[in-house]
Protein backbone atom coordinates (compact mmCIF):
# COMPACT_ATOMS: atom_id res chain seq x y z
CA UNK A 1 0.00 0.00 0.00
CA UNK A 2 1.45 3.25 -0.89
CA UNK A 3 0.20 6.66 1.13
CA UNK A 4 0.91 10.22 0.17
CA UNK A 5 0.58 13.59 1.90
CA UNK A 6 -2.40 15.96 0.58
CA UNK A 7 -2.27 19.55 1.59
CA UNK A 8 -5.50 20.92 2.73
CA UNK A 9 -6.46 24.06 0.81
CA UNK A 10 -6.66 27.10 2.01
CA UNK A 11 -10.02 27.66 1.92
CA UNK A 12 -9.86 25.59 5.05
CA UNK A 13 -9.35 28.90 6.79
CA UNK A 14 -12.34 29.92 5.69
CA UNK A 15 -13.92 26.81 6.49
CA UNK A 16 -12.73 27.16 10.53
CA UNK A 17 -14.80 30.54 10.59
CA UNK A 18 -18.03 28.03 10.58
CA UNK A 19 -17.55 26.69 14.08
CA UNK A 20 -20.38 29.15 15.53
CA UNK A 21 -18.68 30.74 17.91
CA UNK A 22 -20.57 33.86 19.28
CA UNK A 23 -18.51 37.39 20.35
CA UNK A 24 -18.74 36.37 24.09
CA UNK A 25 -17.44 32.88 23.69
CA UNK A 26 -14.60 33.82 21.55
CA UNK A 27 -13.42 36.29 23.63
CA UNK A 28 -13.82 33.47 26.92
CA UNK A 29 -11.51 31.41 24.82
CA UNK A 30 -9.05 34.01 24.63
CA UNK A 31 -9.00 34.46 28.77
CA UNK A 32 -9.03 30.59 28.85
CA UNK A 33 -4.93 30.67 27.37
CA UNK A 34 -4.77 33.64 29.51
CA UNK A 35 -5.33 31.51 32.57
CA UNK A 36 -3.46 28.56 31.78
CA UNK A 37 -0.12 30.98 31.07
CA UNK A 38 -1.08 32.27 34.60
CA UNK A 39 -2.33 35.72 34.82
CA UNK A 40 -3.62 37.19 36.96
CA UNK A 41 -5.03 40.28 35.19
CA UNK A 42 -6.90 40.53 31.52
CA UNK A 43 -7.09 44.14 29.63
CA UNK A 44 -9.68 44.16 27.17
CA UNK A 45 -9.40 46.94 24.59
CA UNK A 46 -11.95 46.88 22.06
CA UNK A 47 -12.84 50.49 19.15
CA UNK A 48 -16.20 51.59 19.77
CA UNK A 49 -15.75 54.37 17.37
CA UNK A 50 -14.86 53.27 14.03
CA UNK A 51 -14.82 49.42 15.41
CA UNK A 52 -11.31 48.56 13.59
CA UNK A 53 -10.20 46.15 16.62
CA UNK A 54 -10.57 44.20 19.52
CA UNK A 55 -7.09 43.52 21.38
CA UNK A 56 -6.98 41.33 24.73
CA UNK A 57 -3.38 41.61 26.74
CA UNK A 58 -2.74 39.29 29.89
CA UNK A 59 -0.03 39.65 31.98
CA UNK A 60 0.83 35.68 32.06
CA UNK A 61 3.93 34.23 31.39
CA UNK A 62 4.18 35.06 27.98
CA UNK A 63 5.76 32.12 25.11
CA UNK A 64 8.78 31.76 23.43
CA UNK A 65 9.24 32.08 19.63
CA UNK A 66 8.83 28.52 19.45
CA UNK A 67 5.85 28.06 21.61
CA UNK A 68 4.46 30.80 19.90
CA UNK A 69 4.85 29.31 16.10
CA UNK A 70 3.45 26.46 17.89
CA UNK A 71 0.13 28.44 19.22
CA UNK A 72 -0.68 29.82 16.10
CA UNK A 73 -0.28 26.48 14.07
CA UNK A 74 -3.32 24.78 13.32
CA UNK A 75 -3.97 22.04 16.03
CA UNK A 76 -0.84 22.93 16.79
CA UNK A 77 0.55 19.75 19.20
CA UNK A 78 -1.27 19.82 22.85
CA UNK A 79 0.74 16.93 24.44
CA UNK A 80 -0.81 15.87 28.04
CA UNK A 81 -2.36 19.08 29.33
CA UNK A 82 -2.42 19.89 33.12
CA UNK A 83 -4.97 19.52 35.25
CA UNK A 84 -5.60 22.87 35.15
CA UNK A 85 -5.29 23.61 31.65
CA UNK A 86 -8.29 25.49 30.39
CA UNK A 87 -7.78 24.28 26.69
CA UNK A 88 -9.52 21.49 24.83
CA UNK A 89 -8.48 21.02 21.56
CA UNK A 90 -5.41 23.55 20.57
CA UNK A 91 -7.50 25.14 18.28
CA UNK A 92 -9.11 27.92 20.49
CA UNK A 93 -7.06 30.89 19.65
CA UNK A 94 -7.28 30.20 16.19
CA UNK A 95 -10.85 29.35 15.83
CA UNK A 96 -12.17 31.71 17.87
CA UNK A 97 -10.16 34.99 16.90
CA UNK A 98 -10.97 34.03 13.00
CA UNK A 99 -14.60 33.33 14.02
CA UNK A 100 -14.92 37.09 14.72
CA UNK A 101 -12.45 39.00 12.03
CA UNK A 102 -10.02 38.22 9.12
CA UNK A 103 -6.58 39.04 10.97
CA UNK A 104 -5.33 37.53 13.94
CA UNK A 105 -1.95 39.13 15.54
CA UNK A 106 -0.22 37.95 18.72
CA UNK A 107 2.58 39.40 20.01
CA UNK A 108 3.85 37.77 23.23
CA UNK A 109 7.23 38.66 25.32
CA UNK A 110 8.98 36.20 27.90
CA UNK A 111 12.51 36.76 29.02
CA UNK A 112 12.99 40.05 27.43
CA UNK A 113 11.78 38.25 23.73
CA UNK A 114 9.30 39.57 21.77
CA UNK A 115 7.53 37.42 19.24
CA UNK A 116 5.32 39.03 16.42
CA UNK A 117 3.15 37.03 14.22
CA UNK A 118 -0.02 37.01 12.46
CA UNK A 119 -2.78 35.40 10.60
CA UNK A 120 -4.29 37.30 7.59
CA UNK A 121 -6.82 35.41 5.72
CA UNK A 122 -7.02 37.37 2.70
CA UNK A 123 -2.69 37.43 2.33
CA UNK A 124 -2.79 33.27 2.47
CA UNK A 125 -6.02 33.37 0.05
CA UNK A 126 -4.05 35.37 -2.10
CA UNK A 127 -0.55 33.61 -2.30
CA UNK A 128 -2.35 29.89 -2.13
CA UNK A 129 -0.30 29.00 0.70
CA UNK A 130 -0.48 28.58 4.58
CA UNK A 131 1.91 31.64 4.96
CA UNK A 132 2.13 32.64 8.24
CA UNK A 133 3.36 36.58 8.89
CA UNK A 134 5.84 37.05 10.90
CA UNK A 135 6.36 40.89 12.16
CA UNK A 136 9.06 42.90 13.02
CA UNK A 137 8.56 46.22 15.98
CA UNK A 138 7.55 48.42 13.03
CA UNK A 139 4.66 46.79 11.72
CA UNK A 140 3.33 46.34 15.66
CA UNK A 141 4.34 49.30 17.30
CA UNK A 142 0.76 51.28 16.86
CA UNK A 143 -0.92 48.21 17.56
CA UNK A 144 -3.42 48.95 20.49
CA UNK A 145 -1.98 47.77 24.31
CA UNK A 146 1.28 47.49 22.97
CA UNK A 147 2.83 50.45 25.00
CA UNK A 148 1.00 48.60 28.34
CA UNK A 149 3.05 44.96 27.13
CA UNK A 150 6.18 47.09 26.93
CA UNK A 151 5.59 47.91 30.64
CA UNK A 152 5.31 44.38 31.74
CA UNK A 153 7.90 41.93 32.49
CA UNK A 154 5.95 39.42 30.36
CA UNK A 155 2.28 38.68 28.62
CA UNK A 156 0.92 37.70 25.77
CA UNK A 157 -1.19 40.24 23.41
CA UNK A 158 -3.66 39.65 21.14
CA UNK A 159 -5.33 41.89 18.15
CA UNK A 160 -8.08 41.19 15.79
CA UNK A 161 -8.49 43.27 12.91
CA UNK A 162 -11.67 43.21 9.94
CA UNK A 163 -14.16 42.49 12.09
CA UNK A 164 -16.71 41.13 9.57
CA UNK A 165 -18.07 38.03 10.62
CA UNK A 166 -18.48 40.28 14.23
CA UNK A 167 -20.24 43.15 12.73
CA UNK A 168 -21.86 41.74 9.71
CA UNK A 169 -23.54 44.34 7.56
CA UNK A 170 -24.51 46.93 10.54
CA UNK A 171 -24.43 50.25 9.30
CA UNK A 172 -23.53 52.01 12.75
CA UNK A 173 -19.96 49.95 13.35
CA UNK A 174 -18.90 51.26 16.57
CA UNK A 175 -22.14 52.04 18.06
CA UNK A 176 -23.18 48.20 17.27
CA UNK A 177 -19.67 47.01 19.12
CA UNK A 178 -20.54 48.92 22.11
CA UNK A 179 -23.44 47.42 22.37
CA UNK A 180 -21.74 43.91 22.08
CA UNK A 181 -19.61 44.90 24.80
CA UNK A 182 -22.25 45.16 27.19
CA UNK A 183 -22.92 41.18 26.41
CA UNK A 184 -19.03 40.02 26.88
CA UNK A 185 -18.67 41.73 30.28
CA UNK A 186 -22.26 40.00 31.54
CA UNK A 187 -20.89 36.61 30.04
CA UNK A 188 -17.23 37.08 31.27
CA UNK A 189 -18.59 37.91 34.68
CA UNK A 190 -20.39 35.04 34.98
CA UNK A 191 -18.40 32.24 33.43
CA UNK A 192 -15.21 33.41 35.19
CA UNK A 193 -16.74 34.17 38.88
CA UNK A 194 -15.28 31.94 40.57
CA UNK A 195 -11.68 33.41 39.06
CA UNK A 196 -13.06 37.08 39.86
CA UNK A 197 -13.69 36.06 43.65
CA UNK A 198 -10.46 33.70 44.24
CA UNK A 199 -9.43 35.33 47.77
CA UNK A 200 -5.37 33.85 46.91
CA UNK A 201 -5.41 34.03 43.24
CA UNK A 202 -7.84 36.79 42.13
CA UNK A 203 -8.70 37.09 38.56
CA UNK A 204 -9.36 40.87 37.38
CA UNK A 205 -10.95 41.42 33.76
CA UNK A 206 -10.93 45.57 32.42
CA UNK A 207 -13.28 45.90 29.77
CA UNK A 208 -12.68 49.02 28.14
CA UNK A 209 -11.65 50.69 31.41
CA UNK A 210 -14.46 48.74 33.30
CA UNK A 211 -13.71 46.37 36.07
CA UNK A 212 -16.05 42.79 35.85
CA UNK A 213 -17.56 42.64 39.09
CA UNK A 214 -18.58 38.41 39.29
CA UNK A 215 -22.15 37.42 38.55
CA UNK A 216 -22.76 34.40 41.42
CA UNK A 217 -24.90 32.72 40.07
CA UNK A 218 -25.86 31.01 42.87
CA UNK A 219 -26.07 34.40 45.76
CA UNK A 220 -24.01 32.21 47.83
CA UNK A 221 -23.42 35.74 49.98
CA UNK A 222 -27.05 36.17 49.98
CA UNK A 223 -28.25 34.55 54.01
CA UNK A 224 -31.09 32.95 52.92
CA UNK A 225 -29.84 31.29 49.98
CA UNK A 226 -30.18 27.68 50.58
CA UNK A 227 -27.66 24.60 49.32
CA UNK A 228 -27.40 20.81 50.33
CA UNK A 229 -24.54 19.16 51.22
CA UNK A 230 -21.61 18.62 48.69
CA UNK A 231 -22.18 15.29 46.98
CA UNK A 232 -18.99 13.45 45.10
CA UNK A 233 -19.64 11.22 43.00
CA UNK A 234 -17.10 8.99 41.03
CA UNK A 235 -17.64 8.29 37.61
CA UNK A 236 -14.79 6.99 34.82
CA UNK A 237 -12.80 6.98 37.86
CA UNK A 238 -12.75 10.47 38.44
CA UNK A 239 -14.72 12.47 41.06
CA UNK A 240 -17.29 14.77 39.93
CA UNK A 241 -19.13 17.08 42.78
CA UNK A 242 -22.79 18.12 42.96
CA UNK A 243 -24.43 20.85 45.07
CA UNK A 244 -27.52 22.04 45.01
CA UNK A 245 -28.82 25.23 45.69
CA UNK A 246 -32.26 27.23 46.03
CA UNK A 247 -32.65 31.00 45.33
CA UNK A 248 -34.12 33.26 47.55
CA UNK A 249 -38.04 34.54 46.57
CA UNK A 250 -37.62 37.79 44.91
CA UNK A 251 -38.90 39.54 47.79
CA UNK A 252 -35.79 38.51 49.79
CA UNK A 253 -33.45 39.62 47.11
CA UNK A 254 -31.17 43.10 47.61
CA UNK A 255 -32.28 46.17 44.95
CA UNK A 256 -28.65 45.17 43.50
CA UNK A 257 -29.37 41.68 42.78
CA UNK A 258 -32.63 42.22 41.50
CA UNK A 259 -31.32 44.48 38.70
CA UNK A 260 -29.31 41.13 37.46
CA UNK A 261 -31.27 39.43 34.44
CA UNK A 262 -31.23 35.96 35.52
CA UNK A 263 -32.85 37.22 38.30
CA UNK A 264 -35.46 39.04 37.31
CA UNK A 265 -37.54 38.17 33.88
CA UNK A 266 -34.88 35.80 33.12
CA UNK A 267 -34.97 34.00 36.03
CA UNK A 268 -37.06 30.83 34.64
CA UNK A 269 -34.55 30.76 31.76
CA UNK A 270 -31.30 30.60 34.82
CA UNK A 271 -32.49 27.89 36.20
CA UNK A 272 -30.70 24.36 35.98
CA UNK A 273 -27.35 22.91 35.99
CA UNK A 274 -24.35 24.67 36.17
CA UNK A 275 -21.73 22.77 34.61
CA UNK A 276 -17.83 23.86 35.64
CA UNK A 277 -14.87 22.71 34.38
CA UNK A 278 -11.96 23.58 36.20
CA UNK A 279 -13.81 26.55 37.89
CA UNK A 280 -14.77 27.79 34.44
CA UNK A 281 -18.62 27.96 33.51
CA UNK A 282 -18.91 25.95 30.58
CA UNK A 283 -22.89 25.52 30.34
CA UNK A 284 -25.98 26.29 32.15
CA UNK A 285 -29.81 26.76 32.26
CA UNK A 286 -31.31 23.19 31.47
CA UNK A 287 -32.08 20.16 32.97
CA UNK A 288 -30.60 17.24 30.61
CA UNK A 289 -34.01 16.58 30.10
CA UNK A 290 -34.40 15.46 34.05
CA UNK A 291 -36.32 17.96 34.99
CA UNK A 292 -39.26 20.68 33.35
CA UNK A 293 -38.15 24.40 33.43
CA UNK A 294 -41.06 25.58 35.44
CA UNK A 295 -42.04 28.29 37.67
CA UNK A 296 -42.16 26.65 40.88
CA UNK A 297 -38.53 25.43 39.78
CA UNK A 298 -36.88 28.83 38.74
CA UNK A 299 -35.05 29.41 42.03
CA UNK A 300 -33.20 25.97 41.61
CA UNK A 301 -29.67 25.84 40.13
CA UNK A 302 -27.00 22.75 40.48
CA UNK A 303 -23.62 23.72 40.73
CA UNK A 304 -21.50 20.34 39.20
CA UNK A 305 -17.60 20.32 38.77
CA UNK A 306 -16.30 17.95 36.35
CA UNK A 307 -12.30 17.14 35.91
CA UNK A 308 -10.52 17.67 32.46
CA UNK A 309 -10.46 13.71 32.67
CA UNK A 310 -13.70 13.75 32.15
CA UNK A 311 -13.69 16.10 28.98
CA UNK A 312 -14.96 12.70 26.14
CA UNK A 313 -17.62 11.55 28.36
CA UNK A 314 -18.96 15.10 28.77
CA UNK A 315 -18.75 15.31 25.51
CA UNK A 316 -17.52 19.19 25.89
CA UNK A 317 -17.48 20.70 22.49
CA UNK A 318 -14.22 22.60 21.16
CA UNK A 319 -16.38 26.00 21.76
CA UNK A 320 -16.29 24.82 25.56
CA UNK A 321 -19.67 26.07 25.71
CA UNK A 322 -22.06 22.91 25.90
CA UNK A 323 -21.62 19.69 27.33
CA UNK A 324 -23.96 16.94 27.91
CA UNK A 325 -23.37 14.00 30.76
CA UNK A 326 -23.17 10.10 30.01
CA UNK A 327 -26.52 8.60 30.22
CA UNK A 328 -25.05 6.54 33.18
CA UNK A 329 -24.44 9.78 35.39
CA UNK A 330 -27.93 10.94 34.71
CA UNK A 331 -29.45 8.73 36.15
CA UNK A 332 -27.15 9.40 39.79
CA UNK A 333 -28.19 13.06 39.21
CA UNK A 334 -31.90 12.29 39.03
CA UNK A 335 -31.47 10.21 42.26
CA UNK A 336 -30.17 14.01 43.55
CA UNK A 337 -31.52 16.66 42.30
CA UNK A 338 -35.33 15.41 43.31
CA UNK A 339 -34.94 16.95 47.12
CA UNK A 340 -33.25 20.04 45.67
CA UNK A 341 -36.10 20.57 43.32
CA UNK A 342 -38.62 20.07 46.23
CA UNK A 343 -36.87 22.56 48.30
CA UNK A 344 -37.30 24.99 45.48
CA UNK A 345 -40.66 24.47 45.34
CA UNK A 346 -41.31 25.16 48.74
CA UNK A 347 -40.12 28.45 48.05
CA UNK A 348 -43.14 29.40 46.32
CA UNK A 349 -45.93 26.88 47.93
CA UNK A 350 -45.01 27.83 51.46
CA UNK A 351 -44.09 31.86 50.89
CA UNK A 352 -45.38 33.61 53.84
CA UNK A 353 -46.67 30.12 55.81
CA UNK A 354 -45.02 28.14 58.08
CA UNK A 355 -43.95 24.85 56.79
CA UNK A 356 -46.68 22.12 58.77
CA UNK A 357 -49.56 20.72 57.54
CA UNK A 358 -51.84 20.98 60.94
CA UNK A 359 -52.24 24.88 59.75
CA UNK A 360 -56.16 25.92 59.30
CA UNK A 361 -55.10 28.16 56.02
CA UNK A 362 -57.99 30.76 55.41
CA UNK A 363 -57.76 29.53 51.58
CA UNK A 364 -58.22 26.17 50.42
CA UNK A 365 -57.17 24.51 46.89
CA UNK A 366 -59.02 22.44 45.71
CA UNK A 367 -58.38 20.01 42.44
CA UNK A 368 -60.63 19.75 39.98
CA UNK A 369 -60.67 17.28 36.80
CA UNK A 370 -59.67 20.32 34.99
CA UNK A 371 -57.13 21.98 37.18
CA UNK A 372 -57.76 23.43 40.24
CA UNK A 373 -59.07 26.29 42.02
CA UNK A 374 -59.08 28.42 45.79
CA UNK A 375 -61.70 28.39 48.48
CA UNK A 376 -62.16 30.45 51.11
CA UNK A 377 -61.90 27.89 53.48
CA UNK A 378 -65.40 28.48 55.86
CA UNK A 379 -64.50 26.15 58.63
CA UNK A 380 -61.18 28.32 59.27
CA UNK A 381 -61.40 29.27 63.04
CA UNK A 382 -61.30 32.60 61.82
CA UNK A 383 -64.24 32.68 59.28
CA UNK A 384 -66.27 30.92 62.41
CA UNK A 385 -65.68 33.43 64.69
CA UNK A 386 -67.62 35.95 62.40
CA UNK A 387 -70.56 34.01 61.08
CA UNK A 388 -70.80 32.74 64.77
CA UNK A 389 -72.19 35.59 65.54
CA UNK A 390 -74.66 36.11 62.76
CA UNK A 391 -78.31 35.30 62.81
CA UNK A 392 -78.60 32.66 59.73
CA UNK A 393 -79.68 34.96 56.93
CA UNK A 394 -76.47 37.38 57.51
CA UNK A 395 -74.38 34.50 57.58
CA UNK A 396 -75.90 32.91 54.30
CA UNK A 397 -74.94 36.45 53.19
CA UNK A 398 -71.50 36.33 53.99
CA UNK A 399 -71.12 33.14 52.73
CA UNK A 400 -72.07 34.35 49.67
CA UNK A 401 -69.57 37.58 49.37
CA UNK A 402 -66.74 34.84 50.31
CA UNK A 403 -67.56 32.81 47.93
CA UNK A 404 -68.28 35.39 45.33
CA UNK A 405 -64.39 36.78 46.16
CA UNK A 406 -63.18 33.15 46.37
CA UNK A 407 -64.75 32.56 42.69
CA UNK A 408 -63.08 36.14 41.16
CA UNK A 409 -59.82 36.03 42.17
CA UNK A 410 -58.06 36.98 39.71
CA UNK A 411 -55.38 33.61 39.32
CA UNK A 412 -54.22 34.46 35.57
CA UNK A 413 -52.80 37.66 36.74
CA UNK A 414 -51.02 36.55 39.48
CA UNK A 415 -49.31 34.11 37.89
CA UNK A 416 -48.50 37.22 35.40
CA UNK A 417 -46.84 38.79 37.75
CA UNK A 418 -44.87 35.96 39.36
CA UNK A 419 -44.09 34.54 36.05
CA UNK A 420 -42.54 38.53 35.93
CA UNK A 421 -40.61 37.59 39.07
CA UNK A 422 -42.37 41.09 40.23
CA UNK A 423 -42.33 40.40 44.32
CA UNK A 424 -45.59 39.55 46.20
CA UNK A 425 -45.93 42.07 48.89
CA UNK A 426 -47.02 40.30 52.01
CA UNK A 427 -48.94 43.08 54.56
CA UNK A 428 -49.15 42.00 58.11
CA UNK A 429 -52.08 42.39 59.40
CA UNK A 430 -52.06 46.21 61.73
CA UNK A 431 -52.03 45.36 65.72
CA UNK A 432 -55.65 46.93 65.98
CA UNK A 433 -57.04 44.58 63.17
CA UNK A 434 -55.77 41.62 64.80
CA UNK A 435 -57.14 42.65 68.41
CA UNK A 436 -60.52 42.91 66.78
CA UNK A 437 -59.92 39.52 65.02
CA UNK A 438 -59.12 38.23 68.66
CA UNK A 439 -61.96 39.37 70.39
CA UNK A 440 -64.01 37.98 67.84
CA UNK A 441 -62.41 34.56 68.32
CA UNK A 442 -62.73 34.91 72.03
CA UNK A 443 -66.29 35.98 72.40
CA UNK A 444 -66.83 32.72 69.87
CA UNK A 445 -66.31 30.49 72.28
CA UNK A 446 -63.65 28.04 70.05
CA UNK A 447 -60.90 29.07 72.04
CA UNK A 448 -59.65 28.06 75.58
CA UNK A 449 -60.41 30.75 78.16
CA UNK A 450 -56.67 29.95 79.53
CA UNK A 451 -54.34 32.70 77.19
CA UNK A 452 -51.59 30.03 77.44
CA UNK A 453 -53.96 26.95 76.10
CA UNK A 454 -55.30 29.53 73.40
CA UNK A 455 -52.07 30.40 72.15
CA UNK A 456 -51.11 26.85 71.16
CA UNK A 457 -54.50 26.30 69.15
CA UNK A 458 -53.91 30.23 67.64
CA UNK A 459 -51.17 28.95 66.39
CA UNK A 460 -52.35 26.22 64.04
CA UNK A 461 -54.94 28.78 62.67
CA UNK A 462 -53.96 31.77 59.50
CA UNK A 463 -52.76 34.36 60.14
CA UNK A 464 -52.22 33.74 63.42
CA UNK A 465 -49.64 31.04 63.22
CA UNK A 466 -47.17 34.11 61.79
CA UNK A 467 -47.23 36.45 64.86
CA UNK A 468 -44.01 36.65 66.82
CA UNK A 469 -45.86 38.43 69.61
CA UNK A 470 -49.02 36.18 70.00
CA UNK A 471 -49.41 35.49 73.47
CA UNK A 472 -48.95 39.36 74.36
CA UNK A 473 -51.93 40.32 72.01
CA UNK A 474 -54.01 36.91 73.49
CA UNK A 475 -52.99 38.03 77.43
CA UNK A 476 -54.16 41.33 76.22
CA UNK A 477 -57.45 40.69 74.63
CA UNK A 478 -58.51 37.67 77.08
CA UNK A 479 -58.11 39.22 79.93
CA UNK A 480 -60.71 41.99 78.78
CA UNK A 481 -58.76 44.57 77.53
CA UNK A 482 -60.36 45.71 75.02
CA UNK A 483 -59.40 49.14 74.21
CA UNK A 484 -56.17 49.02 72.16
CA UNK A 485 -52.97 50.02 73.00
Amino acid sequence: MESEVIQPSVNLLESMRSVGYSFEAAVADLIDNSITAGARGVVIDADVVEAKYVAVLDNGRGMSSEVAREALRLAGATGDRDASDLGRFGLGLKTASLSQARCLTVVTKRDDAVTALRWDIDFVRDSGQWLLNVLDETDVRDLPLRAELDDQPSGTLVVWNDLDLLLGDTLTPGAFLAERLGGVRSSLALVFHRFLTDRRERLSITVNGIDLRPIDPFLSDNPKTQRTPLETLCIGGADVQVEGYTLPHASALTPEERQRPDLGDGMRDAQGFYVYRNRRLISHGHWYGLARMSELSKQTRVKVDVPTSLDALWQLDIKKSRSEPPPSFKLRLRQLIDPILDRGHRVHTFRGRRERTDVAHVWTKLKTRDGFLYEVNLESPLVGSVLSRLDAEDAERVVGLLQTIATTFPVMDAYVEVAANVPAIATPPEREALIARLRDMHQSGLFDEAPDVAVTQLASVEPFNTIDDLYTLVDFVWKGNHATE
